[in-house]
C-alpha cells in the first residue's frame, strides 16, 4: 500500500492510501505475457493496462482473464492475442484525492458488480495504483484504528471513524447483497457458512437462513452446486476452477469458482470466500462459436481451419499419419440439372457416408466445394489402406434418392502418408491432390496413392520449369511458322507462330510437353510476351497482304497488362494490328467470360482480328457467336480427319453455313489429304491449313516459302 503521500494519520481516507503499486502491462503486449505474470505471482489479482505515456486505458482482473481463457481453445485463441483484445477496456478510475467513503457512495453503490472486477487509483490522469473490495475493507479498518490513535480530537475522531465504518458497512453489505455472482463466506474456525448473498441462495435453491452455521452434507449431496460453494475447498481448488454440477432442479449447470483465504490481523487463516458465476451460457456460445470456427456449416464435419491445425499438430509431433483426399466426381452435373438444393443436400448425404467409413479417432473434413480429406492418425499396411480406400470410393458411389431423383456420381482418391512420402503438412496436402489428380485423369471413380513414380514425375517437372524459366529468359526457344492457304488458289495468306524449344540434353521438346508446364507455373505470361514480339518482328518484313496468327492462352487474358503487351509488341515491330490474329479457344469464356470480352473489344478496336480456335469442341460454341463478334472460325481438325465420311462432312457444312450466315471466313486445320481438301473446298471453305500443304517451318523457310507463293 502507498502512503508515501502522508506524513501521519488524516481524518479522511482517501483512494491514494489504499492503491496498490503492482506491475502494469501495454495494450500491445501478447496475451501470453498476462499467464506470465498471473503464474508467477498466486497473490496478484489485478494487473493495469497504461499506454506509453503511463495513462491507464484498461484493466486485467485474475478470475476474469483465466475465466476467458479457461476453455478447450482458449489459450490457444488468445495466448497470441494482443491486451488490448483482452481487457476491461472501460474500468472503474477513482482519483487519488477521493475519499474511501465517496467512491463507495458514488461510484459502487450505481455499479456493484465493479467492487469484484477492481479500480484503478489515478494521480493528475496517471496511473498510481489498484485496488478492490477487500482493499477498502482492510484499508477502513486500518484508518479507524490510525484514527483512535490520532493525539488531537481522539474521542471525536473515534466517533467519525465509527460512522464513516458503520456507512462503508452499510455500503458494502449493499453491494454484496447485490452482485451478480454468488459470494459465500465460511468461519474457518468453526467450518460453517457466515455470509450468504443473494445470488447464492439463487444458484444453491436454498435459504441462507438453512445454511448458517450449518454442516455442509446435512443440506446437500456432493454433486450440487451447493456443496461446492459452502464445502471446505481442497488445495486444488485454489484459484479458478469451472466444473459442471446439478442445481436444484437437477439441470446440468456449468459453475466457475475462486476460492480465496482471508487471514487475520495476525496473519492466521480466518475466512474462507467462495465467489461463484453461472458460466453455462458463456460457454455454450463459446460452443457454438467454436462449431462456426472449426466446423462447416452445411455437413457438420471439420474445415479446413481444424483440418490444417489437426495435421499441422500430427506432423509436428512427429506420428504417423495417413492423408485421403476426396473430390466427388460430377458433382457440377447435380448442379446444373437439379439445382443447387439438391446439391447441398448431396454433400449432407456424403458426409454421413465418410463417417461411416471413419472411425472415431479419424478426422473427416470438408475443405470447399465438393472437396473432402480424412486423416489417419496411423500410417495402415498397404493391404489396409487399399480397403479402406476401395470402400470409401464404393460407399460414396452408391445412389442417392433425392427429392424423389436417382442420383448417381463417383469418388476420386489421393492419399499420401507422413512420413513415408512428406516430412512436413503442406508438402504431405500438396502429394495428396496430385495422387488425387492423378486418380481421375485415369477415369475416376478410382483411387491412387502417391508413390516414387509420381515424385520422380513431380521432379521432372519442376527441373523442367527452372530450365524452361532459363531458355525463356537466354532466348534459346524460337519459333517455326505454318502457312494458311486461301482457297481455291492455294495461296499463303497468314502463318501461325509455333513456338519451339530445343533442350540441349533432351532435343526438341514438343510444346505439348511445356505449354501446359508453363500456365501451370505462371510462366505462361513470359513465353507469351516473348512469342508475340518475335512473331510480329518477324512478320513485318513479309509481304503486306500476309497476316502473322499467335494463340493465346486463358492465363494471359488474366494479366492486367496483356493489352498493354500487345501494344507494344506491335509498337516496336511497327507491324500493322491488321495483320495481327490472335487465336483464342472457347475456354477463355468458362471463366470471368465478361472480362475477357471486354479484354477481346478493346484489341479489336486497336485493329487486331481475334480468331476463335478449335471451334466445335467446346461448350455452347453457338451462344459464344451471339456474344462475340469473331473475325474467323477455325473448324477442329477432328472434323477434318474424318472426311469423306458423312457425318464430318454434314458438321462441316452446317459449320461453314453457320459462318456464311454470320459473314465469318471459315478456316479448315488439319488437311492432311486430297481428298479431304477437295471435300473443304467444295463445302466453300475459305481457308485450309496442314501437313498437305506445309507443315511448320523456320523463319527462314518460311520466308522463302512466302515469296514463292507472293
Amino acid at each position: 500500500m502507498d502512503i508515501s503521500a502522508q506524513t501521519g494519520p488524516s481524518p479522511f481516507l482517501v483512494m491514494g492510501d489504499i492503491a496498490r503499486k503492482g506491475p502494469v502491462i501495454r495494450p500491445s503486449d501478447l496475451g501470453e505475457c498476462l499467464f506470465d505474470l498471473f503464474h508467477a505471482d498466486p497473490e496478484l489479482m489485478l494487473v493495469a493496462v497504461v499506454g506509453e505515456d503511463d495513462v491507464p486505458v484498461g484493466l486485467v482482473e485474475r478470475q476474469a482473464f483465466f475465466l476467458k481463457v479457461s476453455g478447450k481453445f482458449g489459450h490457444a485463441l488468445f495466448n497470441r492475442r494482443p491486451v488490448a483484445l483482452l481487457m476491461d477496456a472501460s474500468p472503474v478510475m477513482i482519483d487519488a484525492r477521493v475519499s474511501a467513503s465517496d467512491f463507495t457512495a458514488q461510484t459502487l453503490m450505481g455499479q456493484p458488480s465493479d467492487l469484484i472486477r477492481g479500480y484503478i487509483v489515478t494521480e493528475n490522469g496517471y496511473y498510481r495504483g489498484t485496488g478492490s473490495a477487500l482493499d477498502l475493507i482492510n484499508a477502513s479498518h486500518s484508518h479507524a484504528v490510525a484514527s483512535a490513535a490520532s493525539l488531537e480530537n481522539a474521542a471525536e475522531e473515534l466517533r467519525r471513524a465509527n460512522k464513516k465504518i458503520l456507512r462503508d458497512k452499510l455500503f458494502i453489505d449493499t453491494i454484496v447483497e447485490n452482485i451478480p455472482s454468488a459470494l459465500v463466506v465460511r468461519s474457518v474456525r468453526h467450518g460453517h457458512p457466515v455470509l450468504v448473498n443473494r445470488a447464492a441462495e439463487e444458484m444453491m435453491g436454498c435459504r441462507r437462513d438453512l445454511l448458517l452455521e450449518k454442516d455442509t452434507a446435512q443440506v446437500f449431496c456432493a454433486d450440487e452446486i451447493g456443496f461446492l460453494l459452502v464445502s471446505r475447498p481442497d488445495a486444488e481448488q485454489q484459484g479458478v476452477r469451472e466444473q459442471v454440477l446439478c442445481n436444484q432442479h437437477g439441470e446440468q449447470r456449468a459453475i466457475s469458482t475462486r476460492h480465496v483465504t482471508i487471514t487475520d490481523e495476525r496473519g492466521g487463516p480466518r475466512w474462507e470466500l467462495c465467489v461463484a458465476d453461472d458460466v453455462t451460457e458463456r460457454r455454450n456460445a463459446q460452443h457454438q462459436v467454436e462449431q462456426l470456427a472449426h466446423y462447416d456449416p452445411l455437413t457438420g464435419l471439420a474445415n479446413r481451419a481444424l483440418f490444417s491445425s489437426r495435421l499441422d499438430a500430427l506432423c509436428a509431433g512427429g506420428q504417423g499419419a495417413t492423408l485421403l483426399c476426396i473430390d466427388l466426381d460430377y458433382f457440377k452435373t447435380v448442379n446444373d440439372v437439379y439445382g443447387h438444393a439438391a446439391g447441398d443436400a448431396l454433400l449432407r448425404l456424403v458426409a454421413e457416408r465418410l463417417r461411416a467409413c471413419s472411425r472415431p479417432e479419424d478426422l473427416v473434413a470438408r475443405l470447399g466445394g465438393d472437396e473432402f480429406a480424412i486423416i489417419w492418425p496411423l500410417v495402415p499396411e498397404p493391404v489396409e489402406l487399399t480397403g479402406r480406400a476401395r470402400e470409401i470410393v464404393e460407399t460414396v458411389s452408391k445412389p442417392y434418392i433425392i427429392d424423389g431423383h436417382h442420383i448417381v456420381i463417383g469418388a476420386s482418391v489421393g492419399s499420401a502418408l507422413y512420413p513415408q512420402d512428406a516430412d512436413n503438412a503442406e508438402t504431405l496436402l500438396q502429394y495428396a491432390d496430385i495422387a488425387l489428380y492423378r486418380a481421375k485423369s485415369q477415369g475416376r471413380n478410382g483411387f491412387q496413392f502417391f508413390d516414387a513414380a509420381l515424385r520422380d514425375e513431380i521432379q521432372t517437372r519442376v527441373r523442367l520449369g527452372n530450365e524452361l524459366r532459363a531458355a525463356i529468359a537466354s532466348s534459346e526457344i524460337s519459333l517455326h511458322f505454318q502457312p494458311l492457304y486461301s482457297m481455291p488458289g492455294n495461296r499463303i495468306s497468314a502463318c501461325e507462330a509455333l513456338v519451339r524449344w530445343y533442350h540441349p540434353t533432351h532435343g526438341m521438346i514438343p510444346p505439348d510437353q511445356f505449354v501446359g508446364l508453363a500456365e501451370e507455373n505462371g510462366l505462361i505470361h513470359d513465353l507469351g510476351e516473348w512469342v508475340l514480339r518475335a512473331a510480329c518482328m518477324e512478320a513485318v518484313d513479309w509481304p503486306a497482304q500476309v497476316k502473322i496468327a499467335v494463340n493465346v492462352s486463358p492465363i494471359q487474358l488474366r494479366n492486367p497488362r496483356f493489352l498493354s503487351i500487345v501494344e507494344n509488341a506491335l509498337a516496336c515491330s511497327g507491324l500493322a494490328p491488321h495483320r495481327l490474329e490472335i487465336e483464342i479457344t472457347e475456354n477463355i469464356f468458362v471463366q470471368n467470360s465478361a472480362t475477357n470480352r471486354d479484354i477481346l473489344k478493346q484489341l479489336g478496336r486497336i485493329g487486331c482480328s481475334i480468331v476463335l480456335d478449335d471451334f466445335g469442341t467446346g461448350y455452347s460454341s453457338l451462344g459464344y457467336l451471339r456474344s462475340f463478334q469473331f473475325q474467323k472460325i477455325k473448324i477442329d481438325r477432328s472434323f477434318v480427319q474424318e472426311l469423306p465420311e458423312r457425318s464430318a462432312s454434314g458438321i462441316i457444312q452446317a459449320i461453314i453455313s453457320l459462318a456464311q450466315s454470320m459473314d465469318i471466313p471459315i478456316t479448315a486445320e488439319g488437311v492432311e489429304t486430297h481428298d479431304q481438301w477437295a471435300h473443304l473446298n467444295d463445302l466453300g471453305c475459305n481457308q485450309v491449313q496442314g501437313f498437305l500443304l506445309g507443315r511448320p517451318q523456320p523463319s527462314d523457310m518460311i520466308r522463302q516459302s512466302i515469296l514463292s507463293h507472293a
